[in-house]
């Protein structure tokens, strides 16, 4: 156990007092929507003419204009990083964990406003906005927990010699969060960064832009030097490759789809004009997460718990579980089980006050493609919950429950990122097993049993990197349930560890003859 740390509490948003906070803090977000904002590089605020318009998942209200980067701005943030990083990578390590904490304490200062605004513009529900604030809390505190083990160095077998192994930052990182957890992934890689000593040049999801730049703000009143922190949101056709490409880059941290990842992958592995180094890249990418379902299993707490992994935050987790394997002898009461979880949530964000609603999908894009799936397996099973959805409003989805799925079928092995579930019949664990492994991905799994050969097999042969027995497959909670998964799911760097650190990280060896 990490000395000193203790995980975050959510807020209880059931209490009045915590009710009229947050509904005030929507006030002040009211009051900022239609603003622009700049780009950050060196602590200079610059405006591009072109814009990012970021448009509220819940009713496709405009919340604001966020400046565009270009190719030639983004090359200069991370020249300014360099130059940043030769004076930050000196910075001792107390006084870099000094300024996460103040991080921390701003956050908690900051929290109403913060979830407000992750609210609007990812479409949370207010429980989910501030679960992901505390999940960001959790990793400055272990970041910076960590950071202070990690500068002791290595223990090393005593010799005549004065000798040493000390840990020492790399240099500019491009960090690539995802719109889905748009403030505690997005801070995590931040803050694991400039714990570390790096420096860094941020482009945001064009989805979740703000909630990137309110970030940004902390981290300046937090007192981290201009130039460490860059912000650069502009699309990835602009300066996506450029910014991976870049000789001065040392390593990339991404967090999204398994195509851009594996993109970033390719073009960090050429060497560019002037590079010095082989890139590291940190990758957390898609899932096709199964949950087994036995037939020693408690039935009920099953279908609860799928349900919870397949349909919160509208299925747009990575975590999240899109497959049910279901033993054919509880196969019928598990789909009748279900189908009244699902019955429970609805397709309404109602500002989000129900940590039981289901708010809307990210986008457009996301709508069109989640509602062609359930189209597709409106063909390839039967829909027995669900199946519904409109985009009248909002990019809203019903929680969609689909049974007699093959294990063939589209439904069952693509990636669909949103609220829809495959059940799949089987008549055997060994055919669980087999149907769960067989995916490029290896994120998450539950299996749901009271066999413990089953359990046993399954903690040896159910091939990913977050395991999970009779509870669900989402909510890891840091150093609780250390996250990262195997296979095109990423490289599992597991978040919030000191291993997670060591990406940012060389290990320098010194040793000095005290005889000369």
């Amino acid at each position: 156990m990490l000395k000193g740390f203790k995980n975050a509490v959510e807020l209880d948003f059931s209490l009045e007092e915590n009710r009229k906070k947050i509904e005030e803090a929507f006030k002040l977000v009211d009051a900022e929507k239609g603003k622009t904002y700049p780009l950050i590089i060196g602590g200079e605020k610059i405006e591009t003419e072109k814009k990012i318009v970021s448009i509220s998942p819940a009713d496709k209200e405009v919340l604001g204009y966020v400046s565009s980067c270009s190719e030639e701005l983004a090359n200069k943030a991370i020249e300014t990083a360099n130059e940043a990083f030769k004076e930050w990578s000196l910075t001792p390590v107390e006084e870099r964990v000094r300024c996460v904490r103040r991080l921390a304490a701003l956050t908690i200062e900051n929290r109403y406003y913060l979830d407000a605004w992750n609210v609007l513009e990812s479409g949370k529900n207010w429980g989910e906005a501030d679960g992901e604030l505390c999940e960001a809390l959790d990793f400055f505190n272990s970041y910076a927990l960590n950071m202070l083990e990690l500068d002791k160095g290595m223990d090393l077998v005593p010799t005549e010699e004065d000798t040493k192994c000390v840990y020492i930052p790399i240099g500019v990182g491009a960090i690539v969060p995802p719109w889905n957890f748009p403030f505690s992934i997005m801070g995590g890689m931040c803050s694991s960064a400039l714990v570390s000593g790096n420096t860094f040049v941020c482009k945001p999801s064009s989805d979740t832009p703000i909630v990137c730049y309110k970030f940004m703000e902390l981290l300046e009143k937090a007192g981290f030097p201009a130039g460490t922190f860059n912000y650069i949101p502009g699309a990835g056709s602009d300066i996506g490759d450029s910014i991976v490409e870049h000789p001065l880059t040392r390593f990339i941290n991404f967090t999204g789809s398994k195509a851009v990842g594996c993109r970033i992958n390719e073009h960090a592995a050429k060497i560019s004009k002037g590079q010095k180094w082989l890139k590291r890249v940190v990758a957390e990418m898609g899932g096709k997460n199964a949950i087994i379902v036995d037939s020693s299993a408690d039935i009920k707490k099953a279908a609860a718990g799928v349900a919870s992994s397949a349909f919160t935050f509208q299925g747009q987790k990575c975590s999240a579980c899109s497959r049910a394997l279901v033993m054919s002898d509880v196969y019928d009461e598990f789909v009748e089980e279900v189908v009244k979880c699902a019955a429970e949530l609805k397709a309404d964000q109602g500002a989000g006050r129900d940590n039981k609603a289901m708010g809307p999908v990210v986008n457009q894009a996301a709508f069109d493609k989640i509602s062609s799936y359930i189209e597709i397996g409106r063909e390839e099973g039967n829909i027995v919950f669900g199946g519904t959805y409109s985009d009248e409003v909002g990019y809203y989805l019903d929680p969609t429950v689909i049974r007699d799925v093959p294990k063939t079928a589209r439904i069952a092995n693509e990636e669909i990122f949103g609220p829809v579930l495959a059940i799949v019949k089987v008549e055997s664990f060994d055919e669980a097993l087999e149907i769960a492994n067989n995916t490029e991905y290896g994120l998450t799994g539950s299996v749901y049993s009271e066999t413990r050969k089953n359990i046993q097999r399954a903690k040896i042969e159910f091939n990913v990197g977050n395991l999970y027995f009779n509870r669900k497959c989402t909510a890891a909670v840091v150093l609780q349930h250390p996250f990262g998964g195997f296979n095109m799911s990423g490289t599992d760097a597991k978040s919030g560890t000191k291993d997670y650190l060591t990406n940012f990280l060389n290990l320098k060896s010194i040793t000095e003859d005290l005889n000369s």
